[in-house]
C-alpha cells in the first residue's frame, strides 16, 4: 500500500532516512531507521482554523477522551499509567496537531502505536468531554439559594488558555501575527482566546474533525530499530482500509504582501504599567519559506546581526543608553512565511521612536559595512554540531528530530535537510564567503516593505479588563436564563459528575507488566579519576565533546548567594583578559559553539532522620549535606579540545570587572527582565516557597531565583540608581572572583576519547574535596511556609510539600507509588475533571527529601487545598487493585530507566558519585519498587503525609478570594517581605 519515494544514508546519525507515500490516499510516511534503543513515532494533520476558538486545541484535548476501539474515559492518561513511555503527548501549533510518543520497548512502541491510531482518527468525541475539556456554563448559587443564581465558565482548556494569557510575550506575539499574517489562519489563536472559546459548538468541533483528520491528510514519521513495513502494516489495517478515498490537501494560506510599511499599538498585560515599561518591535513578513535553504540564510542574517555583543543591531541596542534589547528577536520559522523580528524593551514612551530610529540606523550601518566573515564560519559549524549533537532533556533526541522535520513535510519541502544538513551549510560557506551576501540580505530586509512598527505599551488593567469583559457577558447570559435553562445547565454538570464516577475499563487497554521489567538498574558509565578533582567519562557522543569546571562553593555563605546568581548571569557577557566585552563575545563565537556558566546545587545520600546529627562522608564528600557549585561548560567537536580548554580558562580565571557601564547596562536589564518577568514565573516561584524550608537544595534555588532572592534584586536596582552604585557592584563581584579563585575545582569530560593532559590543566593538583554548604531554615524541623503570593492573572497555581525520607530508606519506594497512585488515581480527577485546573500531579524527590502535591493554572484555590488532604484521606482509605499497585511501579520504574543524552549519561554517572549513590543502593530502590504492597504505601502515607506538618504556598490571582488560611505576600508592587525563615535580605557578598 505504501510505497518507497527515496532512501538516503545518514552516515552522520548512523542512520538511514525513508519516505514512503500511500498512492491511493496521500498518506506520508518518514522513517528513521536506525539501531537505538529508542523508538519514536507520530502522527500529525495540517489544523488550520479560521476562528480564535481553540477548536484545534479543544480537538487535540479531545481526541484523547476514547475512541471506538478504546472506549476508555481517559485513554491517554490510561497508557501513560500502562506503558514504559519515556515520552508521551499531544501539541498544536498555530498550522498543525501532532500525536507525538516515544519508548524503548517494541511492544509497548506497537501498544502506543494502537491507542494513538484509534484516538486520532476514530475518537469519541462525546458531548460530556467537549464539555470537560473545552468549556461549559455552571450554576453558581447565590447565598446558598437557586433562585437568583448565575452562571459561570468552567472547562480545562478555557482555564489552560487564562494562565496563557498572562504571558506578556504571548500577547505581544498574538498581536503581531494578527497584522504580519491577516487573513491567514496564523492571524487567529489556535489555542484560542478565553474570551471566544465559548462561541464554539460541539458540532463544529465534529465538522473540524471530520474536515482535518483524514488519512489523506494525515503524516507519519517514525524512528527506531523497526521495519518500516511493520509499521505500515499496522497503518493500512487499523486505518487506511478503514477510511478510504482522498481529500484535497489543507495548507495554510500566504498573507499578501504589503505596499508600505505599517504601524499599531499592542497591549499587553503589567503588573504596574511602570512608565519604563513600554518597548517597540520592528517585524518583518518574508516570502514563502520554500527550502531548508532560504530559512537557513534569515538565520546567518540573525547570526550577522545579534549574535554576540559585538553584532552591529545587538551592540547598537545595548549601547543606546536606554532600554535592552527585546526578548523576541531573530528570524521566526513557525509558519509557512517567514518573519523577523527586532525590537527593544524597558523604554519610556518617549523613547519609543529613537530606539526606532536607533535599530534601523544599525541596521544601514550592517548593510553599508558587513560584519566579519568569522562570524559566519562560526555560525557553519554550529549548525553542523548541532545536527550531530544527540539531544536530551525533556524530549528524547528521535523524537526531537522528527518534530523538526514535520514543517517541511506538510510544506511540501523536502525534509532530508532536517536530518542532514550538509548540503544546505555547503552552500551557505561559498555564498556568506562574498561580504556583499550578507549586505545584500540587510539591504532587503530594509527595503520590503510588508514591515510592521509596532509600540508595545504596558496594560495594569489587561487582565481585570478581560475579566471584567467576561463578567458581563455572563450577567447578560444569566439574564436571559429561564428556570429550564438554569436546570440543564446543572443537569449537565451532574451528568459530566456521573460521567466521570463511573470509572473506565481499563482492562481493554494494551499494558506492560512489572514482571517484564528488568531488575537491574540502569546502567551507568565507568568514571575514571586520573587524579583528585578530575573525572572522565567515555561514551558514544556522536564526536561531541563536554567539559565542564565545577568551582566549590561550600565556602559561601548563604548571604552571597544571590550575589552568586548575578555573577553567572553577568560574567559570560563581560570582558576577560586582555579582551574587552565585544572582542571576548566574538573571540569566543569562533572558538567553541556551546558555552554556559551557571550554579549547581546537589545533596548527599546521608542519613534518613531529621534528629540524626551524625554525617557519613564518602569520597571526603559530606552525605545528606548541600553540596553548591559554579559550573563553567563548554562543548565542542572533538577536534576542538584545545579551543574548550582555552575558553573555560579564560572566563574562569580571567573575566574582567573594569568594564562599569557594561555591567551597569547588564546588572539593570538582568534586574528588569526578572522583576517583570515574574507573573510568568508564578508556578515556579509557589513551588520554591513551599519547598524551601524543607528542602536545602530547594533553599539554594529559592535564594538565588525565587522570592527569597526579591529583595536582594530592589536593593540592586536601588543601588545601580546611585551614582557610584555600579562602581560598587562590579567591586563585589570582582571580590567574589578572587574568592572563586582559591575555591577547589573539579573538571569533568565527557566524550568518545580520553581525557587530554591540557584538560587537566584546569585543577591544580592540590584540588580539595568540595564542602558542604551551610542551609539555614532548610532542614525538616523549620517552620514551614503559609504564602499566597499576589501575582496579576486568572489562574492560580497551589503547592503543599512535606518533609520525606531518602532513596535508602524502607519507606522511598512507598511514597514512589503514592505520588504515582495519588496523581493518576486521585488528584488527576479531583483536580483536572472536576476541579477544572490544567494539571495535577504528586511527586517523591529522594535527593530533595521532598512529597509534594500541586496543581497548575488552577481556577480555585481553597477547595484544591481542601482535595490535596482529602486525596490523602482517599489514598489511605482506598483498596486499589493489583492492576493498578502495578501500574503505579510501572511508573516508577520508567522513570529511573528514562534514555539520557551522551552529555547526560556522563554527568549523571558524576553526580551519583558525588552524590555517594552506590549501585548497590540504586539496586535496593528498584527491587523495593518492584515488591512493594498497598500497605507499605498506607503505613508511609500515613506516617511521612498524613501525620506530617505541611508547607504550603499558591501563586494567586487575588487576595479577595478564601485563600484557605494563606497569608497574602505582594510580591509585585513593593520589596517582598520574607515569606520562609531564612529568606535572606540584601547583604553584600563578604569581598
Amino acid at each position: 500500500m505504501f510505497t518507497l519515494v527515496s532512501r538516503h544514508p545518514l552516515p552522520v546519525l548512523q542512520a538511514t532516512l525513508e519516505q514512503y507515500v500511500a498512492e491511493a490516499s496521500g498518506t506520508r510516511h518518514v522513517h528513521l531507521r536506525t539501531e537505538s534503543d529508542e523508538l519514536a513515532f507520530l502522527v500529525g494533520f495540517p489544523t488550520v482554523p479560521e476562528h480564535s476558538d481553540g477548536r484545534a486545541h479543544i480537538l487535540e484535548h479531545l481526541a484523547l477522551c476514547g475512541s471506538e476501539r478504546f472506549p476508555v474515559a481517559d485513554p491517554f492518561f490510561a497508557m501513560m499509567r500502562r506503558s514504559t513511555a519515556t515520552f508521551m503527548n499531544a501539541m498544536t501549533y498555530a498550522d498543525r496537531t501532532v500525536y507525538p510518543f516515544a519508548t524503548t520497548d517494541r511492544a509497548d512502541f506497537f501498544n502506543l502505536m494502537d491507542v494513538y491510531l484509534d484516538a486520532t482518527f476514530f475518537p469519541k468525541l462525546d458531548y460530556l468531554s467537549f464539555r470537560q475539556e473545552g468549556w461549559r456554563h455552571v450554576v453558581k448559587p447565590v447565598n446558598g439559594a437557586s433562585s437568583g443564581a448565575s452562571i459561570g465558565y468552567q472547562g480545562v482548556v478555557l482555564n489552560e488558555m487564562k494562565g496563557a494569557y498572562g504571558n506578556p510575550m504571548r500577547i505581544m506575539d498574538r498581536g503581531l501575527d494578527a497584522l504580519l499574517f491577516e487573513g491567514t489562519t496564523y492571524a487567529v489563536d489556535s489555542g484560542g482566546d478565553p474570551l471566544v472559546i465559548p462561541e464554539l459548538t460541539h458540532e463544529a468541533l465534529l465538522a473540524f474533525h471530520a474536515s482535518h483528520y483524514h488519512p489523506s491528510q494525515a503524516f507519519f514519521l517514525t524512528a527506531g530499530r523497526i521495519e518500516a513495513a511493520e509499521i505500515q502494516a499496522r497503518i493500512a489495517e487499523q486505518v487506511l482500509q478503514r477510511k478510504p478515498g482522498r481529500q484535497p490537501l489543507r495548507m495554510p494560506g500566504l498573507a499578501p504582501a504589503w505596499t508600505q510599511p505599517r504601524l499599531t499599538d499592542i497591549r499587553i498585560p503589567s503588573a504596574e504599567a511602570r512608565a519604563d515599561e513600554f518597548g517597540v518591535q520592528l517585524a518583518w513578513r518574508m516570502s514563502e519559506s520554500r527550502d531548508a535553504l532560504s530559512t537557513a540564510r534569515f538565520q546567518l542574517l540573525a547570526r550577522g546581526l545579534l549574535g554576540d555583543a559585538s553584532a552591529p543591531v545587538l551592540k547598537a541596542m545595548e549601547s543606546a543608553g536606554f532600554g535592552r534589547p527585546s526578548r523576541m528577536n531573530g528570524v521566526n520559522p513557525g509558519a509557512r512565511q517567514l518573519s523577523f523580528h527586532l525590537g527593544m524593551e524597558g523604554l519610556t514612551e518617549d523613547q519609543i521612536e529613537p530606539a526606532r530610529t536607533c535599530m534601523l540606523r544599525a541596521l544601514e550601518a550592517a548593510a553599508r559595512d558587513g560584519v566579519p566573515a568569522s562570524v559566519f564560519e562560526a555560525a557553519i559549524r554550529d549548525m553542523r554540531v548541532s545536527q550531530r549533537e544527540i539531544r536530551g532533556g525533556g524530549m528524547p533526541d528521535a523524537l526531537s528530530r522528527l518534530l523538526g522535520a514535520v514543517p517541511a513535510l506538510m510544506y511540501g519541502i523536502d525534509v532530508l535537510p532536517a536530518f542532514d544538513n550538509e548540503a544546505v551549510l555547503a552552500v551557505l560557506e561559498r555564498e556568506f564567503a562574498d561580504p556583499e551576501t550578507f549586505k545584500r540580505l540587510v539591504r532587503e530586509l530594509l527595503a520590503h516593505e510588508t514591515f510592521l512598527v509596532a509600540r508595545i505599551l504596558p496594560d495594569a488593567t489587561f487582565a481585570s479588563e478581560r475579566g471584567r469583559i467576561e463578567a458581563e457577558r455572563l450577567v447578560a447570559q444569566s439574564a436571559l436564563l429561564s428556570d429550564a435553562d438554569l436546570k440543564r445547565i446543572a443537569d449537565e454538570d451532574a451528568a459530566l459528575v456521573a460521567h466521570r464516577s463511573q470509572g473506565s475499563r481499563t482492562d481493554m487497554l494494551p499494558r506492560i507488566r512489572p514482571q517484564d521489567l528488568s531488575r537491574e538498574p540502569r546502567r551507568v558509565p565507568a568514571i575514571s579519576e586520573p587524579r583528585p578533582g578530575v573525572a572522565a567519562v567515555e561514551v558514544a557522543s556522536n564526536g561531541v565533546s563536554y567539559a565542564t569546571l565545577a568551582v566549590d562553593l561550600g565556602g559561601f555563605e548563604r548571604a552571597d548567594w544571590p550575589w552568586l546568581a548575578l555573577y553567572v548571569d553577568m560574567v559570560g557577557e563581560l570582558g576577560a583578559g586582555d579582551m574587552g566585552y565585544e572582542q571576548a563575545a566574538a573571540w569566543r563565537q569562533r572558538k567553541v559553539p556551546g558555552f554556559s556558566i551557571y550554579l549547581d546545587a546537589l545533596v548527599g545520600a546521608g542519613k534518613d532522620t531529621a534528629d540524626d546529627a551524625a554525617q557519613e562522608t564518602v569520597n571526603g564528600e559530606s552525605k545528606g549535606k548541600l553540596i553548591t557549585s559554579l559550573c563553567i561548560h563548554a562543548s565542542g567537536l572533538q577536534e576542538q579540545h584545545a579551543d574548550l580548554v582555552e575558553v573555560i580558562r579564560t572566563w574562569a580565571d580571567a573575566p574582567r570587572f573594569d568594564e562599569i557601564e557594561r555591567i551597569a547596562f547588564l546588572a539593570r536589564s538582568l534586574v528588569e527582565d526578572r522583576l517583570t518577568g515574574l507573573p510568568n514565573q508564578s508556578d515556579r516561584l509557589a513551588s520554591l516557597t513551599a519547598t524551601a524550608p524543607l528542602s536545602a537544595r530547594q533553599a539554594f534555588d529559592d535564594a538565588t531565583r525565587g522570592v527569597a532572592s526579591l529583595p536582594f534584586l530592589h536593593a540592586l536596582k536601588a543601588q545601580l540608581q546611585e551614582a557610584d552604585g555600579p562602581a560598587r557592584v562590579a567591586a563585589t563581584l570582582a571580590g567574589l572572583q578572587a574568592r572563586l579563585l582559591a575555591a577547589p575545582r573539579r573538571i569533568t569530560w565527557v566524550a568518545s576519547q580520553p581525557l587530554t593532559e591540557d584538560l587537566l590543566e584546569l585543577v591544580p593538583p592540590q584540588a580539595g574535596a568540595a564542602a558542604s554548604t551551610p542551609a539555614a531554615g532548610a532542614s525538616p524541623t523549620a517552620e514551614p511556609a503559609n504564602a499566597a503570593l499576589l501575582l496579576s492573572g486568572q489562574v492560580n497555581h497551589c503547592f503543599i510539600a512535606w518533609p520525606a525520607p531518602g532513596m535508602t530508606h524502607a519507606d522511598a519506594a512507598p511514597l514512589a507509588l503514592a505520588a504515582e497512585l495519588l496523581t493518576h488515581r486521585v488528584l488527576h480527577r479531583r483536580l483536572r475533571e472536576e476541579g477544572g485546573a490544567y494539571g495535577g500531579s504528586a511527586g517523591y524527590s529522594s535527593e530533595d527529601g521532598l512529597f509534594t502535591m500541586s496543581s497548575y493554572r488552577d481556577p480555585r484555590l481553597a477547595a484544591t487545598y481542601a482535595d490535596f488532604h482529602a486525596a490523602l484521606d482517599e489514598l489511605l482509605a482506598a483498596e486499589y487493585s493489583q492492576e493498578a499497585l502495578e501500574e503505579a511501579i510501572l511508573g516508577v520504574v520508567k522513570r529511573l530507566d528514562k534514555p539520557l543524552s551522551p552529555q547526560g549519561q556522563g554527568m549523571e554517572a558524576v553526580r551519583l558519585a558525588r552524590r555517594g549513590v552506590t549501585l548497590a543502593q540504586r539496586a535496593a530502590y528498584r527491587d523495593a519498587v518492584l515488591d512493594c504492597t498497598l500497605e507499605q504505601v498506607h503505613r508511609a502515607a500515613d506516617l511521612w503525609l498524613k501525620r506530617g506538618r505541611p508547607s504550603r504556598a499558591a501563586a494567586a490571582t487575588t487576595a479577595d478570594q478564601d485563600l484557605a488560611g494563606l497569608q497574602p505576600v505582594e510580591v509585585l508592587r513593593a520589596p517582598a517581605a520574607s515569606v520562609a525563615p531564612g529568606a535572606a535580605a540584601l547583604e553584600p557578598a563578604r569581598v
